[in-house]
């Protein structure tokens, strides 16, 4: 069976969100492959860094105005979550400190990213990259309780790891959409400009 695919319009909206979101974690993920010594302040100061960077991208794809409404709160949620979760981290006064902080970030958010994909999976058709995402977060947070033993170097390679697996289904997912949206909707898009969330 075919996968769904979106509407023209609604994917001429929303891939640049999609795609601006796969940019911040493939930066992130590979920065960290490149990391060879790094300490607690590269590791808290480079969560929070990720963790702002992605609930801004978050929050900027929620507010996108195919975006069904009620859609929007768990997304926020989640967005609030990294947030959160930044700020925290610049107070982390050790490693061991920062990867728990950093796992209930992302087991959270992440699994707010799933009730998302749960409850629209079928009227939006956009909302299945919540399904990755959110997995992927929750198991990035799991690997991290699992292994709090390691230092810095390794848990920024778990979280780095599930960024990058997470730009590489956002950024298919992202052009998908820009194939999808088709000349038409996304010449109309461009004349229109974002189209801000209704009131």
């Amino acid at each position: 069976m075919p996968a769904a695919k979106a509407p023209a319009e609604t994917a001429a909206i929303m891939w640049k969100p999609i795609i601006i979101r796969a940019l911040i974690a493939a930066i992130f993920g590979l920065t960290t492959v490149f990391l060879q010594d790094p300490g607690l302040p590269v590791l808290k100061y480079g969560l929070a860094a990720y963790f702002v960077f992605s609930g801004s991208g978050l929050w900027e794809y929620l507010r996108r105005d195919p975006v069904p409404e009620k859609m929007r709160g768990p997304l926020s949620i989640a967005a609030a979550l990294l947030m959160v979760g930044a700020i925290a981290l610049l107070f982390a006064g050790t490693e061991f400190v920062a990867g728990i902080i950093a796992a209930v970030a992302l087991i959270g958010s992440g699994l707010a990213e799933f009730v998302a994909w749960l409850q629209y999976r079928t009227v939006f058709v956009p909302a299945r990259d919540q399904l990755y995402t959110g997995a992927v977060g929750v198991l990035s947070g799991v690997g991290l309780l699992l292994f709090l033993h390691l230092d810095a170097h390794g848990l920024l390679g778990i979280v780095g790891g599930g960024a990058i697996i997470i730009a590489v289904l956002l950024a298919i997912s992202g052009f998908g959409f820009r194939h999808d949206a088709g000349p038409a909707a996304l010449a109309a898009q461009k004349d229109e400009g974002p189209r801000a969330p209704r009131s």
